[in-house]
This record gives C-alpha cells, sequence and structure tokens, in this order.
C-alpha cells in the first residue's frame, strides 16, 4: 500500500466524526485543518502509448482510476482497453472529440475531460453509450464556447456536472443541453469561472421539471440576475453565487421571488460578495425568514460585528465569517436568543485577539477560530480567557490552528467535556501546564503540530493527563529530541491507534516508551534522526501497528533486532497489509555492516520476512559502486561469496592489519599533494632560505673581523607594471641624469639575458639599498606585480643586513580600485607613508622622492 498523507488520515476521521454529529455538515472538516494541497494519486502502472490516438496513458495499482495526456502527440480522444471506474483525459491537442469514440467506455463512473486547451467542438451524442456515469466535468477547456442541445443524450445516470472555466459567454447556450428529458438524475450543476455577466430571466425554463438541488455560479462576473431566472428550479437547495459583483438589493429580489414560489433553499454561498462595514441588513432580515440553514459571508469586510448585526436567526445552523477581517465582536453578537440552533460558527483568518465567552454559543457543535494572527506588520497574540468554555458542553469541534498562543493551563479548556476534536497547530505553544487536558474527557484528536514544544521545557506524563480516549495525536515538528520511559507521557493515551511524531529530532525509541500503545495502527517516525537499533522494538514491546514510517532518518544498516521487528510486524497481522516504510535512509551496503544480517536472514527468515526483502524499495547509499541500487540486490550478491573473507577475517584483525597502514598510506598522499601543489611556492621559500642564510653568515663575519658592509649596485630596484612605463621612463629621466645620478634597476634594462625572472627578481633586490614599488590600478591587478610585493615585504621583515633603515618605498599613482588590492597591499598602504604622484607639482615630487633615496 502507497505511502498516504496523515493529514488525510486526519481528514477522514474528522468527515467521520462530522458526520457523527449531525448529518447536514460533512463538509465542515475542510474548515479543520490547515490549507494544504491535496496529495495527488499516484500512478505507478504504465499503459504506455495508445495507438490510435497518441496519448500516452497511466493507472492506479488496482486500475481504479486512468489518466491520459500528451501535450503534442494525442490529437484523438484515447481508445482505452482496460475497464476503470474513472478516466481522466487532460493536457492534449485534441480538437474534437466524435461521436462513437466513447462507445467503449460504457463501463466509467467518472469522466473528467480538462484543460485541453484546443479543445472546441463535442459532438451531439457524443455520451449517448455512457449510461453508468455518474459525474462527468469539462472544464478548463478555454477554446470551448458552446455546447450542442443533444450533446449529454444518453446520460439518464448523471448526478453531477462540471462546466468550469470553458470558454462560455451566454448562459442562454447552455441550459437547453441541460433539459430534464435528457438529464433526468443531474442533481449537481458547476458553472463557476464562467464570464456569464448576467443570467436573463429565461434562463432556466428548459430546465422546467428539473431535480436539481445544487448549483454553483461562482466567480462568473455576473452583476445581474433577473429574479424570475432561478423559479423554473423547484427543488434547489443550494445556490452558490459568491464572488460575483451584485448588490444586496438585487439578491433580495431573487430571494423573494423564490420564497414567494416555494424554493425552500438550505444554504446560500454571498462569501466575496463585497459587501464591507456590515452585512447588509434588510438582506439579513430576509434570509432569516427563510428555510437557510447554511449561510457563506466569508471573504467580505465587517471588522466589527456588533450586537445587532445579526437578527434572529430561528433556522441558522452554519455561519461562515472566515476572513472578514474582524477586529472585535460585540458580547451578544452570537446570543443564543438570536441563534438558537446554530452549531457551526466558523470566524478563522481574521484579525481577533482570541476567544472569550462572548463569541460563543452554548449550542455550538464545532467552532473554527483559527489564523486569527493579524499581519506581520501588526502581528496578534492570540488569549483564551479563563472559564471561556464552561458553558460549552455540547463542543465537539474546535480548531485554534495558525494562531500565536503561548501557553496553555489546567483552566483553559475547562467545561469541554464532550470536545472530540483539538486543533492547535502551527502555533507559537511552548508551555503545556500541568493537568492542561485533563478537562477533555472525550477528546479523541489533538493535533499540536509545528508548536516549539520542546523549547523551554520536556513533555511530561502530568500535561496529557486525562487523554484516555485519544486516538490519534500529530506531534509533528515539534522539536523533540527525546521520551523518558521514568515519565512515560504515553501511559496517559493508551487507547491511541495513530501515533505521527514526524520531521522531530528523535534519535531512537525504547520498547519501554511504546509498550503502553496497545491499540496502535499507525506510526509515523520519518524525518528524524534515527539510527539502527539493537534491541527489538516492537517485539519486546508487543505493539503491531499496519503502517510504519521511517523515511528520510539516519539508518544505516539493518541490524538482526530490526529484522526481528520487521518479521514480527508481518507475521502477527497474518493475510492483513502491513507497511513498513524505510525509503531515503542511509544505508552501507557493505560486508560490515550487512554480513550477519544476511546470515540470520538464510537461517531464520520467514518467507514473509523474504519475500518483504525481495520487493522492498529502500536503496543503497554508499559505497558508490552500490549507490541508488536497492539492498535486496547486494543481499543476494552475497549468494555468490563476494563476503567470504569477511567471514574468515574478524573486524579486530582487520582493524589491527588495516588502520595503520592506511594512516600512513593517507598522510603520504596527502604530504606528496601538498608538495607538487605549492612546488613554486616551496622552491622560492627555499631561496629566501638560501640568502637569508647566507646573509647572516656574512654579517656575523664581517661583525668578527670589523669590516665594512659591502656597498650596493643600485640604490634602487624598481618594481612596476608596464602600462606605467611612461612613469618609469620619466623617473629614469629625472634621477639618472640629474646630480647625484642614481643608479635605479628596472627590469628591462637589467635584467641578464636568458636568466630566470624570478632569480633575477630576488638577485636585483638583494643588490638593491631601495625597493620602490610604483602602485597604480594596473600594478594591483598584475600577477607578478602582487609577486614581487610580497618578496619585497619578505625581504623588509626578514633579510634586512643590519641596516637601521626601512629599504622599502611606495609611489602611489592615482586611484586604486578596493576589489584589486591584495591583503599585503593594503597593509602598506595603511601602515606606510607613500609618496603621492601629483602632476601639478612635478618637480617637488622628483626633489622629495630623490631626498629619499639619497639620504644615507
Amino acid at each position: 500500500m502507497l505511502l498516504k498523507s496523515y493529514l488525510w488520515l486526519l481528514l477522514c476521521y474528522a468527515q467521520n466524526a462530522c458526520s457523527n454529529l449531525t448529518k447536514d455538515y460533512e463538509v465542515v472538516s475542510q474548515y479543520l485543518l490547515a490549507p494544504t494541497d491535496r496529495p495527488g494519486e499516484t500512478l505507478p502502472i504504465l499503459l504506455g502509448v495508445e495507438k490510435s490516438s497518441g496519448c500516452f496513458c497511466r493507472a492506479t495499482s488496482k486500475i481504479e482510476l486512468v489518466v491520459c495526456f500528451g501535450n503534442y502527440e494525442c490529437k484523438k480522444f484515447p481508445q482505452i482497453k482496460v475497464k476503470s471506474e474513472t478516466l481522466r483525459v487532460r493536457t492534449t491537442v485534441i480538437v474534437k472529440i466524435l461521436r462513437g469514440q466513447l462507445d467503449s467506455l460504457y463501463h466509467l463512473k467518472v469522466l473528467q475531460i480538462e484543460a485541453n486547451h484546443k479543445l472546441q467542438y463535442l459532438e451531439d451524442g457524443l455520451f449517448k453509450n455512457l449510461t453508468n456515469l455518474r459525474h462527468l466535468s469539462i472544464s478548463y477547456n478555454t477554446r470551448l464556447y458552446t455546447i450542442g442541445v443533444r450533446t449529454f443524450d444518453g446520460l439518464i445516470n448523471l448526478q453531477n456536472l462540471t462546466l468550469v472555466n470553458n470558454g462560455f459567454t451566454n448562459i442562454l447556450d447552455l441550459t437547453p443541453a441541460l433539459r430534464p428529458s435528457i438529464l433526468p438524475s443531474l442533481k449537481w450543476l458547476d458553472l463557476s469561472e464562467n464570464p456569464f455577466e448576467n443570467i436573463p430571466e429565461k434562463t432556466f425554463e428548459p430546465m422546467e421539471g428539473t431535480k436539481l438541488k445544487k448549483l454553483d455560479v461562482n466567480l462568473c462576473r455576473l452583476d445581474f440576475i433577473h429574479p424570475n431566472s432561478m423559479l423554473p428550479l423547484k427543488q434547489l437547495k443550494e445556490l452558490n453565487i459568491g464572488e460575483n459583483d451584485m448588490n444586496a438589493s438585487l439578491i433580495e429580489k431573487f430571494i423573494l421571488k423564490m420564497i414567494d414560489t416555494g424554493i425552500n433553499l438550505t444554504s446560500i454561498d454571498l462569501s466575496g460578495m463585497g459587501f464591507r462595514r456590515q452585512p447588509p441588513r434588510p438582506l439579513l432580515d430576509i434570509i432569516a425568514q427563510t428555510t437557510i440553514k447554511i449561510l457563506k459571508l466569508a471573504h467580505n469586510q465587517f471588522e466589527i460585528i456588533h450586537d445587532d448585526t445579526f437578527p434572529k436567526m430561528k433556522n441558522l445552523e452554519l455561519l461562515d465569517l472566515r476572513k472578514v477581517l474582524a477586529l472585535s465582536i460585540g458580547p451578544n453578537a452570537f446570543d443564543p436568543y438570536k441563534f438558537p440552533n446554530l452549531k457551526v460558527l466558523l470566524l478563522g483568518g481574521n484579525n481577533l485577539p482570541g476567544v472569550h465567552r462572548k463569541h460563543l454559543s452554548d449550542q455550538l457543535l464545532i467552532m473554527d477560530m483559527s489564523s486569527n494572527k493579524g499581519i506581520s506588520s501588526n502581528p496578534v497574540y492570540f488569549e483564551i480567557d479563563k472559564d471561556t468554555f464552561l458553558q460549552s458542553k455540547m463542543l465537539r469541534i474546535l480548531n485554534l490552528s495558525y494562531n500565536k498562543i503561548k501557553s496553555l493551563y489546567n483552566y483553559t479548556f475547562t467545561g469541554l467535556d464532550n470536545l472530540e476534536m483539538l486543533s492547535i497547530e502551527n502555533g507559537t505553544l511552548y508551555y503545556i501546564g500541568p493537568g492542561t487536558f485533563k478537562p477533555l474527557k472525550n477528546l479523541e484528536i489533538l493535533n499540536l503540530a509545528n508548536n516549539p514544544l520542546n523549547a523551554n521545557q520536556n513533555l511530561t506524563s502530568a500535561q496529557f493527563q486525562g487523554l484516555n480516549k485519544l486516538k490519534v495525536l500529530i506531534l509533528t515538528n515539534c522539536g523533540i529530541r527525546h521520551f523518558y520511559d521514568d515519565d512515560n507521557i504515553f501511559e496517559m493515551m493508551p487507547n491511541l491507534t495513530q501515533l505521527i511524531l514526524k520531521n522531530n529530532q528523535l534519535k531512537f525509541l525504547t520498547a519501554e516508551t511504546i509498550k503502553p500503545l496497545k491499540f496502535l495502527e499507525f506510526l509515523d517516525l520519518s524525518e528524524n534522526l534515527i539510527i539502527s537499533w539493537w534491541r527489538p522494538l516492537f517485539l519486546a514491546s508487543g505493539i503491531k501497528p499496519r503502517q510504519l514510517y521511517f523515511t528520510n532518518n539516519k539508518i544505516s544498516h539493518f541490524s538482526i533486532s530490526m529484522v526481528e521487528d520487521v518479521r514480527y510486524l508481518l507475521e502477527s497481522r497474518g493475510n492483513s497489509t502491513v507497511d513498513i516504510i524505510f525509503k531515503d535512509n542511509v544505508f552501507s551496503c557493505d560486508c560490515g555492516a550487512m554480513y550477519k544480517t544476511y546470515l540470520w536472514l538464510q537461517v531464520n527468515g520467514s518467507r514473509e520476512l523474504k519475500r518483504y526483502f525481495d520487493h522492498s524499495n529502500f536503496h543503497c547509499s554508499s559505497p558508490d559502486v552500490w549507490e541508488g541500487r536497492r539492498i535486496s540486490e547486494y543481499l543476494s550478491s552475497m549468494k555468490h561469496l563476494r563476503c567470504l573473507v569477511y567471514k574468515k577475517i574478524t573486524s579486530i584483525m582487520l582493524l589491527m592489519w588495516t588502520a595503520p597502514s592506511l594512516v600512513t598510506i593517507i598522510l603520504v598522499i596527502t604530504l606528496i599533494v601538498v608538495i607538487f601543489k605549492y612546488r613554486i611556492y616551496l622552491s622560492y621559500w627555499l631561496f629566501l632560505a638560501k640568502i637569508a642564510l647566507g646573509r647572516k653568515l656574512i654579517k656575523k663575519s664581517l661583525i668578527a673581523e670589523n669590516i665594512a658592509p659591502k656597498g650596493y649596485k643600485f640604490d634602487a630596484f624598481v618594481s612596476y607594471c608596464n602600462e606605467d612605463r611612461e612613469f618609469i621612463s620619466e623617473m629614469l629621466l629625472q634621477l639618472e641624469t640629474t646630480p647625484p645620478h642614481l643608479k635605479l634597476c628596472v627590469y628591462e634594462r637589467d635584467f641578464e639575458i636568458g636568466s630566470f625572472i624570478s632569480e633575477s627578481v630576488l638577485k636585483c633586490i638583494n643588490q638593491s639599498k631601495y625597493i620602490i614599488l610604483i602602485i597604480s590600478n594596473n600594478f594591483a591587478k598584475s600577477q607578478w606585480c602582487r609577486w614581487e610585493t610580497q618578496l619585497a615585504e619578505y625581504h623588509r621583515l626578514f633579510l634586512e643586513d643590519g641596516s637601521p633603515y626601512d629599504p622599502l618605498v611606495l609611489v602611489k599613482i592615482g586611484e586604486i580600485e578596493s576589489k584589486y588590492l591584495t591583503t599585503t597591499l593594503k597593509y602598506l598602504l595603511k601602515t606606510k607613508i607613500y609618496h603621492a604622484w601629483d602632476e601639478n607639482n612635478t618637480v617637488d615630487f622628483w626633489k622629495k622622492l630623490r631626498c629619499v633615496l639619497i639620504k644615507r
């Protein structure tokens, strides 16, 4: 069985809970969970290219669903041979679908023709053979502008028809094809997201006598609905006209007409209609006199909900005020006198600072206060008053997710004796006081995901006291590092069936930790730091989950204890399906990690266990030769004696013989690599060391013999860049041709032909009294100049022959971009006084430079 999101497990459970509360509110579960993309169906079965059409088709494992697609090659409707209940044909280049092309699909119950951007024509009688079809969707085909009058002939059992976001612009072109003589079983029609703009009086006359109960025309740019247009829809119960541009008075007129003709609506959606400041009171007064039970006013703008905002609405059971930007609510706005039958109150996505008794109606069954956290520039910290729920004995489901709740105390939930589901997901909850959940004696689902629970405390059993009936616990991404066996929180919830600990920091679990969970069916430990365990976990604790997920942990190999646990879980369930998933771990496929496990499997492995490994989909991470290959392949390779040497040599012997050799080899290789990589620098350092040693010996001999040091061949060595050659020419003219006739060393003139540049530079620096660096932007860019700067600095620091002066002279020409400056150049320019070239005062510049060079 493929992995399904735990969130959808919770959704199914919530739907079941809602159905137990009241049969009219199956849809309420969607408001209790965080908004998320529904996980798509996996399509592992490749049906290949359907030859007659060129479409590419895939299917689910049991061929319940077939999906055909193909942007460029799929030009005709595919002729599918396999029989499935659902077929989707989408993202093709089909232009038209003709009569007879669907005749072989008589077995279909659901057909979806969607997102085919070139589809323009559906021939009449196309669906004549699809008498078993229950749901048909022809949506998101933007070039489909009309439907033929006889297009839907044959769909005698069709109940749901979805025509969303096509190219339809006139609703009058559609309704003749929806006559009850053609679609006698139609109950739900969705025409949303088509730009109709108005619904004329005669729109639904062709549908006179229809059994239609639900009509959706959301987001159709409607600014007008004729008051008499809906009158032929005698059995209509649900009308969804949200996200349009109609004013309240227009809505009042057609609702009054429907009342006069005996059309008893039970639900109306007025979401996103642009109502501001307050809901239109005359419209509410009219709705209060109808049989409407569900009123949706979400996505309007009512900042303040006063005590008199709503009239007495005795029939209303669900009120949706999500995302209406509410800031405050009057203490009597939802007084039980005004809403004697209100069961569901939805206030999520507003800016309310908390939940207080004034928000509650005593008979409420379901309440949503999620996402009341304000905006990023003005966050709202959510508070729950003491004794807020004291009179809420009827409340079954409470959603406080996505709020900035910091703390919960033992009085927070007092009064919620019959609460069955509580969600506090994605909050800022870091403190749970002892006895917080004790009042929740009948709680079955608790969602604490994405809260920093482990930030300032450890989870203790006292915090979860009283959860004896809890069945689902979600602790995803709560920063949990470990559980304590001597203070085991799971002893407080012995009836737990689903436990989600995904994306925490757990490194291990013990048998004692999970031992109290005798009824556990689902355990998700994905995305933790769990490593291979050496003592049986499930065998020792006696728990037998049907679904067990260790995806994306740090498990490096299968220990014998792990294999024993897998065998125990597979065999304890008999013929029932058991999912044990170890995908995306760091399995090491080598003899040291796997050989003992392989031997154990050969001796003790049952048929079910061997089949499990043979069909497993977890892979090796190392070594490279096995990376990405299935572990079952590696275990099979052991049959060919690839690990025979491991059987004869113990790990201690391997360590004794191989460790010193490996260390020595690694050191030698590293040394060789370093010497090779830095060979040029080493030669320079040796050359510098040779010169330094020679100069020290000469200096000592001169001091011993009291002989004056030898004179220099050059007054200065000039380091410059070729681009500054004109400046050097001027320097030679100024300093060598005028008294005192200095002798400068420049490489173009004074280096010996045939000598190595590096040796000539070092030799000339050693024979020069001063070193002049002509620093310019070009100089800073040049690699050779950078090297010469480094040598000059070494010469100044290490190779001095006892002279008391600093031999380094800096001449700066123009501005230098900082990105080209090396660390040495930056240091020199910051710590030494340099001569800056001044074109306006060249005489003084050469005079100062000459004085420096003849000073000693």
